[in-house]
């Protein structure tokens, strides 16, 4: 995904845009009513972080201890009315550093134990996050960023991208 367009739908997402998933030409209407940049600014202003333990972690495939913050609270600090719109059946998407963007009902990750790891509890000092390797290539610090991981979920049963950039909420057509 064109990184000018990811910027702009960070600024200016209360507009219709258009979006590109760089490798597949999935093409994807937007219309988001609410969104909100992930940030080490934003997620400190939505409470204190935490650490916790990802049982058999996706990209890692092993219990991963996290230092991370909440996702429901991110969201609420972020968007007030986030309960509300998942109510109204909206759709929230992950926008990622890589032009991935998966989706997910609201109303089907509120509650459900997700956090934003923001770096490994264990790496050594001066590391973030330690490489993964993933499919033919090794993933650095700087690929994984953010990444959403859940306390008892796992992918597919939930999205877990990393190189989390913003979080857009659309609500249905």
């Amino acid at each position: 995904m064109n990184k000018t367009l990811l910027t702009l739908l960070t600024l200016c997402s209360l507009a219709p845009a258009q979006a590109v998933k760089a490798d597949n030409a999935t093409y994807l209407r937007v219309a988001a009513v609410a969104s909100a940049a992930v940030t080490p600014t934003t997620l400190a202003l939505s409470g204190p972080g935490v650490t916790a333990v990802i049982p058999n972690e996706y990209l890692y495939k092993r219990d991963l201890k996290v230092r991370a913050y909440d996702l429901d609270a991110f969201l609420k600090a972020r968007i007030p009315n986030v309960a509300e719109l998942a109510a109204q059946g909206a759709t929230v998407v992950f926008w990622c550093i890589d032009g991935y963007a998966p989706k997910a009902r609201l109303a089907d990750i509120l509650g459900k134990g997700g956090l934003i790891a923001v770096g490994d509890a264990d790496a050594p000092a001066g590391v973030v996050w330690p490489d993964a390797p993933y499919k033919d290539k090794v993933l650095g610090t700087e690929q994984i960023g953010n990444y959403l991981v859940w306390r008892t979920e796992s992918f597919p049963a939930k999205p877990q991208p990393w190189g989390l950039a913003s979080i857009h909420v659309v609500l249905p057509r």
